[in-house]
């Protein structure tokens, strides 16, 4: 017979605890996220650093390649460091359509920076290692966005409505999908009753949805390759997983979600934005004893919900030395207040960093 693995629950103490330690910064938090998600300029932190002129000369050329995603961004970045820098120029490339082009201009030394609205491939992170010597450095600088259909978003783990199950924690889930267990389950989640749940659903089977696993390149969709890194661990899916392509009228994450309200038993990840009568979207935790996050706009924007996205900027430089001078201030424009503001006014909704999450930031590098 199959152990219980009970679902973890929040007592109302546990509730009305979390209630209070969101106070602080919730009210603020709101405010910018929920502009960005309905379309309007999101605010910035005002206690992200102002940017200051070096106390040197700032001069030369960098060329920049990647997602098509990231480029009115750029743009707008290199405008403006270039008219702080006059003698700086920074080059955007707008041919590339996917971060993985910029990768490849850059192992054939046409980029010094790659805009990457995803994490690198382990094909990348192999093939750059075997060229170069070093791990990549990939700056972290803002946050994905919340719920758009395009675009870096947040992952929302969707059930059927009938379902009671309201929430699961990262080990849970990674139960669920992963033939692996890398998180520690003791043994795969194959059925709702190991979920805690009774009745009719203690020996229904759970059905599980998701994207096509890999591509003809044989990398992983982006979404794919971010689900697997942080909630599998870099594990195994599942064998059963259904998976769900895009089709005319019906994008691969849209098909999961329709799959789901069809499906009792089912379960899927998307974006919130694909949310559609007859499934709801859960509460997650990293661990458990935990804090659930149902993924509310200021949940994603501080990254407690555990399913948060990042964007970056990747760069070549040994780990054991300094960026080049032009880069390190490129990248400190970036995470002060007027870089954050550009991404505050790009369409694409992407989520400022906050003065924590941009000094965690510079910490990556020198």
């Amino acid at each position: 017979m199959p152990k219980n693995f009970p679902l973890p629950k929040l007592t109302a103490g546990s509730r009305a605890r979390r209630i209070y330690l969101l106070l602080p910064w919730v009210f603020s938090a709101m405010t910018a996220v929920n502009a960005a998600a309905a379309g309007a300029a999101a605010s910035v932190d005002p206690a992200l650093p102002a940017y200051t002129d070096p106390a040197v000369d700032i001069a030369g050329d960098l060329v920049c390649d990647g997602a098509d995603t990231m480029q009115d961004l750029m743009d707008a970045w290199a405008k403006t460091f270039h008219s702080l820098h006059p003698a700086a120029t920074i080059h955007v490339g707008h041919a590339s359509k996917f971060s993985a082009d910029g990768f490849t201009a850059m192992l054939a030394g046409k980029a010094d920076i790659v805009t990457f609205v995803r994490e690198p491939f382990k094909s990348e992170i192999a093939a750059y290692t075997k060229k170069f010597g070093h791990q990549f450095l990939i700056v972290n600088v803002a946050g994905g966005s919340y719920a758009t259909k395009g675009g870096t978003h947040a992952i929302g783990i969707y059930v059927n409505a009938a379902n009671p199950i309201t929430q699961l924690t990262l080990s849970q889930l990674d139960a669920i999908f992963s033939k692996t267990l890398r998180r520690g389950a003791s043994e795969a989640v194959t059925t709702w009753g190991q979920l805690g749940l009774g009745g009719d659903w203690k020996n229904r089977p759970i059905h599980l949805y998701g994207m096509l696993r890999q591509r003809e390149t044989g990398n992983p969709p982006g979404i794919v390759n971010y689900v697997g890194q942080r909630l599998l661990m870099g594990g195994e899916w599942r064998d059963d997983l259904r998976e769900q392509t895009d089709k005319p009228g019906e994008s691969a994450l849209q098909a999961i979600v329709n799959r789901v309200a069809e499906d009792p038993a089912g379960i899927g990840y998307s974006g919130f934005a694909f949310g559609a009568p007859g499934v709801k979207t859960i509460a997650l935790a990293e661990a458990s004893p935990g804090l659930f996050y149902p993924g509310q706009p200021a949940d994603v924007a501080s990254r407690n919900y555990p399913l948060s996205r990042q964007i970056y900027l990747g760069l070549t430089v040994a780990p054991d030395r300094p960026l080049a001078p032009l880069a390190r201030e490129f990248l400190r424009f970036v995470l002060s207040r007027e870089g954050q503001q550009a991404i505050a006014e790009d369409h694409m909704h992407f989520i400022p960093l906050n003065a924590e999450q941009a000094a965690a930031a510079r910490a990556q590098y020198r």
